[in-house]
């Protein structure tokens, strides 16, 4: 029994850790002897699951692999401009391609799909095989960039890459809904499910991605200390990592930026001496930074914010952006959301945020029913 899993691309962050489980899962239900990953670009060769050493196949050649996987971790003048992996979203429609021919040859008897961008449009699974292969798509949203975020991909973008993104995305939107067709669809969350069902037409059933046990067996930390904390990958685009830093600039207030990216030279430029970026964390270092924290700030349209569940199982109140899934994981006790992504108006939410008490005990008791609950 052979499983392909297809990921948009491979990266050491959450979206990987909910594939990781999705492959658990996959395996429990039925042993298989052989699994690969196909992705479109990897920052690793292999990974490994349950004591199990599974191999990453690129659509890019390894060759090409490696100087993207080299300019991630160090900027290369001129050469970095070229060799960034998102300049790969305009060959994905090819990359999908090559990777239905490599999953063909590799004559899978399952495949498991988890798409947070482009791996949802492989090729019809009857096209892969003459054989029935049952598939299983894991949404984590529709392609953001060319639906629910392409304004502002639009606004950012500038020169050639706005000129060709502009030109593109109509084509890509049309091609990216042929595919619709799969045995068993599930979402990361009510706000992808009715995404999935207005764009696609696809009914799909709510699995929240699974939350590491050891966010959900803390003690609780009822005397927060005076910093706000911030867990993303510090891109520009979406995340607004430049903006929360502008406003921090102006409040003078501690922040702390977990986690590292592909703008992190950039956006420490703009950030001052009230700013610290710890960069990559194992998950042990992270929850004792996070749960003590004032609160945690997140102003992404997001799909499903793992870290917004993560810090709410450690009793860390949110201030957050009104859309997205964000809503549906918080209440009035842990949360204040904006309506409006600018510096001015996190200022005013900030005051308003930590002049009002919360109680800790009942935003960890509400987010681990809500989490234990739906794994």
């Amino acid at each position: 029994m052979k499983l392909a899993a297809i990921h948009c691309w491979v990266s050491p962050w959450w979206a990987l850790e909910v594939l990781k489980d999705l492959i658990k899962e996959e395996n429990r239900i039925s042993w298989f002897s052989d699994i690969k990953i196909f992705t479109s670009y990897s920052e690793i060769e292999t990974i490994l699951i349950d004591n199990k050493k599974i191999k990453i196949i690129t659509a890019i050649p390894k060759r090409l692999n490696i100087f993207f996987k080299r300019n991630t971790k160090k900027k290369i003048p001129i050469l970095g401009q070229i060799f960034d992996y998102r300049n790969l979203m305009f060959f994905y429609p090819l990359l999908m391609k090559i990777i239905s021919r490599k999953i063909k040859r590799y004559k899978p008897n399952k495949i498991l799909i988890s798409s947070f961008a482009i791996a949802k449009n492989i090729q019809q699974c009857k096209t892969i095989s003459k054989e029935n292969i049952d598939t299983t798509l894991y949404l984590h949203s529709p392609m953001q960039y060319i639906r629910s975020h392409s304004q502002e991909y639009q606004q950012k973008l500038t020169g050639r890459k706005w000129r060709i993104f502009r030109k593109i995305t109509p084509r890509l939107q049309k091609r990216d809904l042929q595919y619709t067709k799969y045995d068993k669809v599930y979402s990361n969350s009510t706000y992808t499910k009715n995404l999935a069902k207005k764009i696609y037409n696809i009914e799909s059933e709510v699995k929240y991605p699974k939350i590491n046990q050891t966010f959900l067996n803390e003690n609780i930390i009822k005397e927060p200390q005076e910093y706000i904390v911030c867990v993303w990958r510090i891109v520009k685009f979406v995340r607004e990592i430049d903006l929360i830093v502008k406003a921090f600039n102006k409040l003078n207030y501690p922040l702390i930026i977990i986690w590292s990216g592909p703008d992190e030279k950039e956006i420490k430029k703009l950030a001052q001496k009230n700013i610290t970026f710890t960069g990559r964390k194992d998950p042990i270092t992270m929850i004792d930074i996070i749960k003590n924290a004032k609160w945690t700030i997140n102003m992404t349209k997001e799909s499903f914010w793992i870290s917004t569940a993560e810090c709410l199982c450690l009793w860390v109140p949110v201030l957050g952006y009104n859309e997205g899934a964000t809503p549906e994981l918080v209440d009035k006790e842990s949360w204040i959301l904006i309506k409006n992504k600018t510096d001015n108006d996190i200022i005013t939410a900030f005051k308003l945020f930590i002049s009002t008490k919360r109680d800790r005990n009942k935003i960890a008791a509400r987010a681990k029913t809500i989490f234990i609950q739906k794994q």
